[in-house]
């Protein structure tokens, strides 16, 4: 190529792309994969509050009894620990006793596992807070409680076990735990 149509070849891909990234780049519509997925996320946190607000009404658990974080995780305080025993903050060892139950209406209270069957001599179940090693819910509910609170968990499926499950928990399942800290570490 010689020395002269370098500079035009040069100044029309300049013209090319000065045309061409506007149009690319003023697109603000959302691939249609993504606008599926945002979308299914969107009415799957739909039903889970529905679902979590079929229980409370169902158990007459009124909103002055329960509080709602911006995740959609529920607490309902069964018994409060010391005010005087501190929040549980990230990285501390928590021990809790604890059970899992279903919450919708047609297995309502239908148990799916609980701290007394994981064969410990205490019947308990220990995780570190904000290391990962139990579901979203857990690990945020964790942070808001101290040693010995008590609170029912209404945990939406996108804070328990999502879209795969566990054992004879269903995809996209809601639950609820019976949870109490024992101890904090």
């Amino acid at each position: 190529m010689s020395f002269f149509t370098r500079p035009a070849l040069l100044l029309r891909l300049a013209a090319t792309l000065l045309v061409t990234v506007p149009v690319l780049s003023g697109c603000d519509t959302e691939p249609s994969y993504a606008k599926q997925i945002r979308e299914q996320t969107e009415a799957q946190r739909a039903l889970d509050e529905a679902t979590i607000q079929a229980y409370l009404t169902r158990h007459n658990i009124t909103g002055s009894q329960y509080t709602r974080t911006n995740s959609g995780l529920y607490l309902v305080s069964l018994t409060n620990g010391p005010a005087t025993n501190p929040l549980i903050t990230k990285g501390q060892k928590v021990t809790v006793n604890y059970v899992g139950k279903f919450i919708y209406e047609a297995n309502d209270g239908v148990i799916f596992d609980n701290s007394s069957n994981n064969r410990t001599s205490c019947g308990c179940f220990s995780f570190t807070a904000g290391g990962g090693g139990v579901i979203s819910g857990w690990e945020e509910a964790a942070l808001l409680m101290r040693k010995g609170d008590r609170k029912l968990l209404l945990v939406p499926s996108e804070l328990a076990y999502r879209e795969v499950g566990q054992g004879s928990i269903a995809p996209y399942t809601p639950l609820l735990f019976d949870l109490e800290i024992q101890d904090v570490q």
